[in-house]
């Protein structure tokens, strides 16, 4: 079931949105497990790990997907998922309009920080937290680089609307995952966006399926751009 508002905010009280990245502002559910597919590994092993540990521990799961199965690796196949990697149809737009509103815009993500680098010059976002590993010499050192954990998100999400100068009354999130549900939790506005994930579904005010990310401003009092 979608938790129902009570009384829906207009885009004039929505002062900040904060956005998941993969499978939101980006095509594509977990860049990290494409990059683990890219460097020839084991899809199934990784999984286990991720089911395993990004909620409890995720620390240790860095530790063995980067530390231990990716030390060494050269980057360039890295570069090149980032490079390549396709906006969700409306994100532009969507973006666009917030600002065009005066709404500032925010990424909290799991997924890595280079990416979320380009989303913030090509869509002009204002903050970004994400993950990332340390490069030297052209190949991966092992070390991680852990600004959000799955189960953190709502707090990290917090500490970037305070930077913002917005109170979570004045904020909405969207995502499309379980760590998603933490932030849905603590703002004025939810919207969970091509989902399957029923923890998020529990928490989102508003559900909406692929292609229609540009119901975002719609929901949040405007129309929608065109």
């Amino acid at each position: 079931m979608l938790r129902q508002a009570e009384s829906p905010p207009t885009l004039a009280s929505v002062r900040a949105v904060i956005f998941d990245m993969d499978g939101v502002l980006f095509e594509g559910r977990n860049f990290w497990l494409d990059l683990h597919r890219c460097f020839g590994g084991d899809a199934a092993e990784a999984q286990q790990l991720l089911d395993r540990y990004v909620e409890s521990d995720y620390d240790t799961l860095a530790e063995k997907i980067v530390g231990e199965l990716w030390r060494g690796k050269p980057a360039d196949p890295y570069f090149e998922l980032v490079a390549r990697r396709k906006y969700q149809p409306g994100a532009k737009e969507t973006v666009a309009a917030l600002r065009s509103q005066g709404i500032r815009t925010a990424i909290v993500t799991a997924g890595p920080d280079l990416l979320a680098d380009r989303a913030q010059k090509d869509l002009g976002i204002d903050l970004i937290r994400a993950n990332g590993v340390e490069i030297l010499d052209g190949h991966l050192t092992g070390e991680s680089k852990i600004a959000v954990r799955d189960s953190e998100k709502g707090e990290v999400g917090l500490e970037v609307l305070g930077e913002l100068g917005v109170g979570p009354a004045a904020a909405a999130a969207v995502g499309d995952g379980d760590a998603d549900a933490y932030l849905a939790r603590l703002v004025g506005t939810s919207i969970a966006y091509d989902t399957s994930s029923e923890r998020l579904l529990e928490a989102a005010q508003h559900c909406l399926h692929y292609g229609e990310l540009e119901r975002v401003v719609e929901i949040l009092g405007e129309e929608s751009p065109a």
